[in-house]
């Protein structure tokens, strides 16, 4: 089993337990991506190599079919799934531009 295969395998059972509710559902996109899709929102977690080839994390918060937050890099699972937890539950936000449309 490489690093990515074990990195996959730690985000889920770092993630998975933090969700609340049967309305999440995990979704292993690659060994580098997973995909945590909720009613309203999806967060979408990535690994990638840091400095010295350690994994790192970015998290990726979409409504809608848009990017509405990115987050990260961070340098441990427990910050993904803290970030993954304050996430599952706040309002989704979205950037208004100055003629007041969304993007």
């Amino acid at each position: 089993m490489g690093q990515s295969d074990t990195a996959s395998a730690r985000l889920r059972e770092h993630v998975a337990p933090v969700l609340e509710g049967d309305d999440w559902e995990c979704v292993d996109e690659s060994p580098d991506r997973l995909r945590v899709e909720g009613s309203d929102r999806t967060l979408v977690v990535d690994r990638h190599d840091g400095p010295g080839r350690e994994s790192r994390w970015s998290l990726t918060l979409r409504a809608d079919g848009a990017t509405v937050g990115k987050f990260g890099r961070f340098e441990s699972l427990d910050e993904v799934r803290a970030q993954v937890s304050a996430l599952q539950g706040t309002d989704v936000r979205y950037t208004v531009c100055c003629d007041g449309e969304r993007s």
